[in-house]
């Protein structure tokens, strides 16, 4: 939430007093402009208001900044107000107090909305329903039964002395349409802020759009069996654009459709139109209200949804990130792991073959044959572990390249009573960029492991193909196959080769049939990690 320290103390920042009267002064200038705009959609037919802007503009205004920013907003909006008045030649007395009592009515709105929602956002139902209950009903009926107090103790302008309810329909009718778009576009986490603007064919079709309601409010309002139709009519509209622009587009769309039904009532025309003007106006009113609220409320579900798939995206890239890191750490541990074996544990025992080599040489006959024995079974166990140390980190990959360290892994696998390999590699396997060949290592490494394993395969085919823009990977048995999971079972071996693929923007391809065997493929875009 926002500080209320510089609020209470009532002082801005050291060095930011120009900052301050240039906020006020421009706060000031937008009430005067919104209070213009107000007055230009009057009924002059009964002198009264169809709907208030400058209120819902402080309000909006109010929220989307700090409170130490609160006082000079609200005096800058003040001095907007009480210069509207004189240019106007209005009663000030009067208007000066109205303004106080207004005034202090919004900020108290304002606190209180501050106080009940963690930021300024209306983008789920709850913060909705709050801001709906504080700022358009709540907010708007006091400010319409004070000012109708007002009306019989003092001279206030002829609009402000009508019916109280009358003046709480203008003032909700513009908290609901403009406030909600102000504090949409202002807010950082709006999904219309975080995704690409609409493009113009959106705007395209809404302008025509718009003017085709016009042009059927206008020519077809007269008819009453039309009237129900007209009225539903900007629905399909309000829908498309809450899809594309949230509750900025669907605030800003409904304001443009309530301008439009208020100049088609105060011209005579439209399907608002009744007997008489006062009823007419109510009906304009009620109806922009109504729709109003639905369509926030439509585009709040779509706001949700867009937070929804962002917050989704983000989890999926840090998993991503997270596999990436975890990939990139097992590679590490197996190099270390294959050195110490190389190195250390290989060489340790070499040194005891040759030491029980010395010792056959000294120990009598009979203990000959024990003493060869135990040798043969330390040279083999020195092989096993040449061999582990070598699938943990092979080192032909960065020695002799891709297509010998291939070719060594088949032999190995064929030398250990293994299935006939038959590889096939394109000679541009040669140029694949260093984690391209890893990949591709580790995936055929992990599904010839699965076909030894599982499979009891006669036969295994390994075909790597590499074009300029792409690479494909197929490995193939006759073994006996199996029922493939579902996404959800899949085994680690698997999970493996997906995330190792999609690290690299690949995709991979798994079909298997029982009796029939079993065939993966993996294919890696070459366009970011360079051409064959």
């Amino acid at each position: 939430m926002h500080g209320a320290e510089g609020f209470f103390i009532g002082k801005a920042p050291a060095g930011a007093w120009s900052q301050q009267l240039s906020r006020g002064l421009g706060v000031g200038l937008a009430a005067l402009v919104a209070q213009w705009v107000s007055l230009a959609l009057w009924d002059h037919t009964r002198d009264s208001q169809i709907i208030w802007l400058p209120g819902p503009l402080l309000l909006a205004l109010l929220l989307c900044a700090g409170y130490r920013y609160w006082l000079v907003y609200s005096v800058g909006w003040m001095a907007g107000m009480l210069l509207f008045a004189l240019l106007m030649g209005l009663p000030l007395a009067g208007l000066v107090v109205v303004t106080i009592v207004v005034l202090a009515l919004i900020d108290g709105a304002a606190w209180t909305l501050s106080r009940l929602r963690k930021d300024q956002s209306i983008d789920n139902f709850f913060q909705l329903l709050v801001f709906l209950a504080v700022a358009v009903a709540a907010l708007p009926l006091a400010t319409g039964m004070l000012l109708s107090w007002l009306a019989g103790v003092m001279e206030l302008p002829n609009w402000l002395s009508r019916e109280w309810w009358h003046v709480t329909l203008a003032d909700s009718l513009g908290y609901v349409l403009l406030t909600p778009a102000i504090l949409s576009l202002v807010n950082p986490r709006s999904s219309l802020r975080r995704d690409s603007l609409p493009g113009w064919h959106v705007l395209l079709v809404t302008a025509g759009a718009l003017v085709v309601l016009w042009l059927g409010w206008r020519e077809l309002g007269a008819f009453a069996t039309m009237r129900p139709l007209l009225l539903l009519a900007p629905v399909p509209l309000a829908i498309f654009v809450a899809l594309r622009a949230q509750v900025v587009g669907t605030s800003a769309i409904n304001l443009i459709v309530g301008l439009i039904a208020i100049q088609l009532s105060l011209s005579q025309e439209g399907p608002f139109v009744q007997s008489e003007s006062m009823l007419t106006t109510i009906g304009v009113q009620l109806w922009m209200l109504g729709v109003a609220v639905a369509s926030l409320y439509l585009a709040a579900l779509v706001e949700q949804r867009r937070a929804t798939q962002h917050a989704l995206v983000a989890s999926s890239t840090e998993v991503r990130e997270l596999a990436g890191r975890l990939i990139l750490a097992q590679e590490q541990e197996r190099a270390r792991i294959a050195r110490d074996l190389h190195d250390d544990i290989n060489q340790r025992l070499a040194v005891a073959s040759i030491r029980l080599s010395a010792l056959r040489r000294k120990v009598d006959d009979s203990n000959k044959q024990d003493v060869s024995q135990l040798q043969s079974e330390l040279i083999a166990l020195s092989e096993d572990v040449r061999h582990l140390s070598h699938d943990l980190h092979p080192s032909m990959l960065t020695q002799t390249g891709l297509t010998a360290a291939l070719a060594g892994l088949c032999q190995n696998i064929s030398h250990r009573n293994g299935p006939a390999i038959e590889l096939r590699v394109s000679p541009h396997a040669k140029d694949l960029p260093e984690d391209v060949a890893l990949c591709v290592y580790r995936v055929t490494q992990e599904a010839l492991g699965n076909a030894m394993r599982h499979a009891d395969a006669q036969r295994i085919e390994v075909a790597l193909q590499v074009a300029h823009d792409q690479l494909d990977l197929t490995i193939s048995d006759d073994g006996k196959g199996f029922v493939t999971e579902g996404e959800g079972r899949r085994g680690l071996g698997l999970m493996s080769i997906d995330e190792r693929t999609k690290l690299l923007g690949g995709s991979y391809r798994l079909q298997s049939t029982l009796g029939k065997g079993t065939e993966l493929c993996i294919r890696i875009p070459l366009g970011t990690h360079g051409s064959a």
